[in-house]
């Protein structure tokens, strides 16, 4: 069948084609809504990479966006199946390169070569947290990502550090702004998955927004956001001898009687340099990572 793979009998055909079953485990749920696409299409466009990664390409409603913008294309597919079928549809498209491949265990050196390239991907929501640690450890190879993940994970990445925010989101945005597009409601998908998602983008910086040692930093963060219903007095004491607890507070210029999801940045970056002094302490050294 001929079509636009935005046309849900377009889609079943494509699927029936290559003998694939939408399988849960791998996220298979392909974006059928033209109006996400057009925001995909300008973003790029005004964003204007000279490579462009795609993750989970599909039947390639994605890359059929990204080859419009006239950019050179590596589209990364898991499923054999769908990959062959991609290099079947978009065949002639000499911008185009088809890697059967985990993106986890890409070898860019091969896959994109030295230059820094762009990102983008409807990211399972099964891996979704691993393929955004995989970008940020990565960050030197990218520029930058534009991604449509679980509607609460964007969410949560935004609103980190703070109240709403997590671990992992401090983690990415110490490295990354993040800038929330669009909702992407569950009926942008075929099949319809269980959840919203969100539409938005990575862009790595220069510099991260913290300067203290990366592994004292984000072991305060894990200590500080997994014992989020204490004090930071008593968060500490998974990293710190009692002892040493006041005089780091007092260092840092923290309220030890605050939540830990109250620290901004910089606060979150002094305690950080205070506690470095005691990573080696014998009696009660930083777990690591």
């Amino acid at each position: 069948m001929t079509g636009s793979v935005t046309d849900r009998r377009v889609v079943r055909s494509l699927l029936a084609e290559a003998g694939v079953r939408p399988s849960k485990r791998l996220g298979q749920s392909f974006l059928v809504d033209p109006a996400v696409l057009a925001d995909v299409e300008e973003h790029v466009t005004r964003t204007s990479p000279k490579t462009i990664l795609e993750i989970g390409a599909g039947l390639g409603a994605v890359t059929e966006v990204l080859l419009r913008c006239g950019r050179a294309i590596v589209a990364v597919e898991v499923d054999h199946r769908l990959a062959e079928l991609l290099e079947r549809r978009l065949r002639g498209q000499h911008q185009l390169t088809v890697v059967r491949e985990d993106v986890l265990e890409l070898d860019l050196d091969s896959a994109i070569g030295e230059e820094p390239a762009y990102v983008v991907g409807s990211l399972p929501y099964r891996i979704t947290a691993p393929i955004l640690k995989w970008l940020v450890d990565r960050r030197v190879r990218f520029t930058g990502a534009l991604l449509i993940t679980q509607r609460e994970v964007a969410e949560k990445i935004a609103a980190s550090p703070g109240k709403e925010g997590t671990a992992f989101g401090v983690l990415v945005r110490a490295y990354a702004d993040v800038e929330p597009i669009r909702r992407v409601g569950r009926g942008s998908f075929f099949p319809v998955p269980e959840v919203d998602s969100t539409l938005w983008s990575l862009t790595f910086r220069g510099r991260a927004r913290f300067g203290s040692d990366p592994e004292t930093f984000f072991a305060v963060v894990r200590a500080l956001y997994g014992t989020r219903r204490k004090m930071i007095r008593g968060a500490l004491r998974t990293l710190l001898p009692s002892h040493a607890i006041g005089p780091v507070l007092e260092a840092a210029r923290i309220d030890g009687t605050a939540r830990g999801e109250e620290l901004g940045f910089d606060e979150l970056d002094r305690l950080a340099a205070a506690v470095a002094p005691y990573v080696d302490a014998p009696d009660r050294p930083i777990r690591r990572p």
